[in-house]
């Protein structure tokens, strides 16, 4: 017999009641003739890509990743039937698709044990991105790995390592003759089982990309990737990410080490293979995030208030809502954008997640559903609902499931996310779609000082208690269609789902894990304090001392803010820090200067402006991971204090 099961747990299956789709064509058993010890079981097996179970199968599509595949194999109880007058046992004759036939059939599984399954990868499509010799690896490619790391002793840890396109000779001579390449695929090379995930980032700007040091506020996320997620990654044939005069000119690699024994000894050399072409691409693709992407809700309980985990229920949802605001036609560009691959990011206590696209109706268009989230076999739960087209109009609405109580909201393994990542194509203007925390021109003309709603493109927030089953479909509910999501109202909006950091202001007072923020529109602030030839050491001297940490709990060394600085006098806004905040040059060299090891420092006298810049630098360290700079951000300024 072959049967048609769904897992919700580890533990018993759950055999599929809404359709028994797959079919045993033939099988076959061959033993070793010697020994007997060795047996192979060939068995033929089909099932329609897309079922009509639309709630216990899932679809098989043409993704270009394996599908994760499990069997097992084991014996049937059939103490339970009939005995005929020669002594054999028959299976009474039912209809495949009885009910009752199910039942029976559940009553009479016996434990496989270990030896009796099997799992892994199966592709069952051709990857469609190869070569003319059928070699997808004949693109040239660069290797972001790094030199040996010893990962320290510690349940958590965060690394960068930092590379240029001067790293590379033969990339450099090929941008001589081309200018511009294409990225068309990654590889992800992860040698250690403590790495939890790397994230790939980079920067445009030439001035940033001049140097090493400043790697840490190479803030755009170019491609993240999580343990148990497929390590090859190719573009779409028509998309690919620029690369070179005009595209990227410099690369962070950060990788997160997940070491919860404490182990020591460890060393690792994981990176990032990234693939590219000469021939451009008609699109460049795009990456957004949506959920708390930048840890806003860090340091509050997943369970339970902002302040507490006391709670009587079984589970806590945080559903975050991108609105249509986000999708204007202005902001799509002439084409509607096409989402080729969606990944859904929790933590070890996430139990449950869904990001659901909702159409200009406030319809459900599209989800992307992990039912039973299961963080040991990867942070990232990839969606197989793609590709699909965002439309002028359309919105998002992220929702993620806790149960398990003392557990914060924050970027330790230890702690809880709730983000979801979308590729796309076309990006439009030079910078990603996004959803932002907070949108100050909306906001500046709001005539309800008070409101607490969505007023233009920025991320609303609701949470709320749930049952045991975690608004699972019910059983009874299980062989018809999804329920329908809708957009909140304008009411809801207004009285249940404020934008997420006026949210976290009305906190401010009650909980010391809060964030006050103010909006200015206006003009720049003057130069007064601006000097281009500033520099920690009076003389232009490197500082001897370069790894050490400078004040701020961030860890900024020495060296980086030598490199920090002459960035900080002529742009300040690549660091993400206004003008008016930034103090003289004379009292950063006597803040840092001696500390650091310039020769003849000796003034030592600190100023409130250099503190409040330092307070900058390390709350810009804490958004780098999961937030994107934006472009103009010097008319756009977000004041965070």
């Amino acid at each position: 017999r072959l049967i048609d099961v769904h897992g919700t747990l580890y533990g018993y299956p759950t055999i599929d009641k809404c359709g028994q789709d797959w079919r045993l064509i033939g099988h076959s058993r061959t033993e070793n003739d010697e020994t007997f010890a060795s047996t192979l079981h060939t068995l033929e097996i089909s099932r329609s890509l897309q079922s009509n179970d639309i709630n216990e199968d899932l679809p098989i599509l043409n993704d270009e990743f394996s599908t994760n595949v499990l069997a097992a194999w084991g014996r049937l109880n059939l103490g339970g039937f009939g005995e005929e007058s020669d002594g054999r046992k028959e299976q009474k004759k039912r209809s495949l698709e009885s009910l009752q036939y199910l039942d029976d059939l559940a009553s009479m599984l016996l434990p496989h044990g270990p030896s009796g399954r099997v799992s892994g990868p199966v592709r069952f499509f051709e990857r469609q991105h190869t070569q003319q010799n059928g070699q997808e690896d004949d693109y040239p490619y660069i290797d972001l790995i790094p030199n040996l790391y010893s990962i320290p002793d510690s349940k958590t840890t965060y690394k960068n390592f930092c590379f240029q396109l001067e790293d590379f000779p033969e990339l450099q001579q090929v941008l001589l003759e081309h200018e511009q390449v294409h990225i068309v695929g990654f590889q992800d090379m992860s040698e250690s089982p403590l790495v939890h995930h790397m994230d790939l980032h980079g920067t445009e700007s030439e001035k940033l990309g001049a140097d090493k040091r400043l790697c840490r506020v190479y803030m755009d996320l170019i491609h993240p990737w999580e343990q148990g997620s497929p390590t090859r990654f190719n573009l779409p044939e028509v998309a690919g990410i620029p690369l070179g005069k005009g595209g990227y000119r410099a690369f962070r690699v950060e990788v997160h080490y997940h070491n919860p024994r404490r182990l020591a000894g460890f060393q690792d050399s994981s990176g990032v293979r990234v693939y590219y072409s000469t021939e451009k691409r008609q699109y460049v693709a795009g990456l957004m995030l949506l959920g708390d992407y930048a840890l806003k809700l860090r340091g509050s309980f997943t369970v339970g208030s902002s302040r507490t985990n006391t709670t009587s229920t079984r589970g806590m949802k945080h559903s975050f809502y991108c609105p249509s605001s986000c999708f204007s036609q202005q902001r799509l560009g002439a084409e509607n954008v096409t989402v080729f691959r969606e990944t859904l990011h929790m933590h070890a206590s996430g139990e449950r997640m869904t990001n659901v696209r909702l159409d200009s109706s406030g319809d459900i268009a599209s989800v992307a559903e992990a039912n039973y989230f299961d963080f040991s076999r990867g942070a990232g739960f990839a969606s197989r609902e793609v590709p699909y087209q965002i439309n002028t109009g359309d919105s998002f609405l992220t929702t993620c499931y806790y149960s398990e109580k003392d557990v914060l909201w924050g970027s330790s393994s230890l702690a809880e996310m709730c983000q979801s990542f979308l590729w796309y194509y076309p990006k439009q203007g030079g910078y990603s779609l996004s959803c932002g925390y907070i949108d100050p021109y909306a906001r500046a003309y709001d005539t309800n000082t008070t409101s607490l709603s969505s007023l233009g493109c920025e991320m609303s927030y609701d949470r709320g208690l749930v049952d045991q089953n975690l608004e699972r479909l019910e059983p009874t509910e299980r062989c018809q269609k999804r329920k329908s999501y809708k957009a909140p109202s304008t009411k809801e909006l207004e009285q249940q789902w404020p934008a997420l950091l006026q949210l976290i202001n009305t906190w401010a007072g009650k909980e010391d894990k809060s964030v006050n923020i103010s909006v200015t529109i206006g003009e720049e602030d003057d130069n007064s304090n601006l000097d281009e030839n500033c520099r920690l050491c009076v003389g232009g001297q490197r500082p001897t001392q370069r790894d050490t940490i400078v004040p701020g709990g961030f860890s900024w060394t020495c060296d980086e803010l030598d490199a920090a600085l002459p960035v900080l006098f002529t742009e300040p806004w690549l660091l993400l820090i206004p003008k008016r905040d930034v103090a003289t040059c004379e009292k950063y060299q006597s803040a840092f200067a001696e500390l650091c090891g310039c020769p003849h420092a000796t003034e030592e006298i600190p100023s409130h402006r250099w503190q409040i810049t330092i307070g900058l630098f390390a709350l810009l360290l804490g958004l780098i991971t999961y937030s994107k700079r934006k472009r103009g951000t010097a008319r756009n300024n977000e004041r965070i204090g």
